[in-house]
């Protein structure tokens, strides 16, 4: 199966499980700059632990709380071949 380009989603549109590839987190700068400062930078893969109120991502072998607000503020690209 080829691999197109896919529009970038709302960490919260996914399930829990799934593997994304970070894409872009819209906002302000300081959150921005923790986000980096916890891992999250430019195009580093992650896993969505749990949706919800927190929301739990995996970031290389650290898991991070995120508000369901912030959450939504992130957004990623799912991996199509992670099983």
């Amino acid at each position: 199966m080829t691999t197109r380009h896919r529009a970038p989603v709302p960490l919260t549109a996914l399930s829990a499980g799934t593997h994304c590839t970070f894409h872009e987190a819209r906002l302000d700068s300081s959150s921005s700059r923790l986000l980096r400062a916890l891992g999250l930078t430019s195009s580093c893969r992650l896993r969505l632990c749990k949706n919800g109120e927190p929301c739990i991502v995996q970031v290389r072998a650290t898991r991070i709380g995120l508000s369901k607000k912030v959450a939504g503020s992130i957004f990623v690209i799912p991996d199509t071949h992670a099983a």
